[in-house]
């Protein structure tokens, strides 16, 4: 289903040319739309589908959303339009898929506009699909484009790229970016807002990562003053951000290394961060590298890291009474 918003403000005047291509016949065979994660180049390509299959479309190029061509796009049902994606429970795009693909591009389309082969995701194909691929390229049928999207467009061959007219879909406007997650995202931090302005799309998953940060952090504190158990803290993290134990963990060492185990910290204070170090570094490399149990993990991590709390804070007192 493609999503009918119009393109975000940053890429309103790229949508503006490119559809304009449309109108008068010289978009590209192939365009393939390139940048980073999160600058809304999904968007972008929905909508440049939608104005190619508008009747009616607008002063800037925009699809009405009334015509019988929206509706039919919107019902997911437009028999020009062919979209190419992994097949069910698979993860990349693989040659059968493309020949399927191409098989259909080749069809009499049954509008003016003709067939549009559109890929939200070219840089999943694998090796065979992108040599299957590059066929249809050499000899593209007479009444169809093509729309590829690639977040990672090293990872197409460079024969498909050569064969296509690319467009860095980025932000150029900060400024228009700024704007937007003032609007839409008003609680951001600053500090993440700032690192974010060139890919504005993530700022939904990258507030839902701090505010999962936050709460194992609370968790941590918890544990580490012996307030709570460290198996059932473990429970109480949701699944979700399992994941992220072991990095907001690390930061935390290392937060405690710059401010509480200084140089004049006791023998067994430094042993114990060691120790906590060392589990922490053991728990990164498992999560990269297999597939661990997250949460026999995290249980196992949060004991060390309420064994080191009452080691440094026993440490502590003791220093404290002489």
């Amino acid at each position: 289903m493609l999503d009918r918003r119009p393109p975000l403000p940053w890429q309103e005047e790229r949508f503006a040319r490119l559809s304009a291509r449309f109108a008068n016949a010289t978009f590209p065979t192939a365009l393939l739309l390139v940048g980073p994660e999160g600058v809304g180049k999904r968007q972008l390509g929905d909508a440049l589908v939608g104005s190619a299959y508008c009747l009616q479309r607008g002063p800037d190029g925009s699809a009405c959303g009334d015509c019988h061509g929206c509706h039919q796009l919107a019902a997911g049902s437009h028999p020009d339009l062919v979209i190419c994606k992994p097949a069910e429970g698979k993860q990349s795009i693989t040659v059968d898929v493309i020949r399927e693909f191409s098989r259909k591009l080749y069809l009499t389309p049954q509008t003016s506009a003709g067939r549009i082969g559109y890929m939200p995701h070219a840089d999943l194909m694998n090796v065979n699909a992108a040599n299957a691929l590059l066929k249809t390229l050499e000899e593209p049928p007479a009444s169809a484009h093509l729309i590829l999207i690639a977040d990672r467009p090293a990872h197409l061959p460079a024969t498909i790229r050569s064969r296509c007219e690319q467009v860095r879909a980025v932000v150029q406007s900060t400024e228009q970016s700024r704007q937007w997650l003032d609007q839409e995202f008003a609680d951001l931090p600053e500090s993440l807002r700032e690192t974010l302005v060139t890919q504005p799309l993530l700022a939904a998953t990258a507030q839902g990562f701090a505010q999962q940060d936050t709460a194992i952090r609370k968790q941590l504190e918890s544990v580490w003053a012996q307030q709570r158990d460290p198996v059932l803290a473990a429970a109480d993290i949701d699944d979700e951000a399992l994941s992220r134990l072991s990095r907001v963990m690390h930061a935390c060492i290392l937060d405690r290394l710059r401010g509480q185990v200084g140089a004049v910290a006791s023998a067994s204070s430094r042993a114990a961060m060691q120790r906590l170090t060392d589990a922490n570094a053991a728990a990164l490399h498992l999560i990269e590298t297999s597939q661990a149990n997250l949460r026999l993990l995290a249980e196992t991590q949060l004991i060390e890291w309420a064994r080191a709390g009452r080691q440094i804070m026993r440490d502590e007192h003791l220093d404290g009474e002489r």
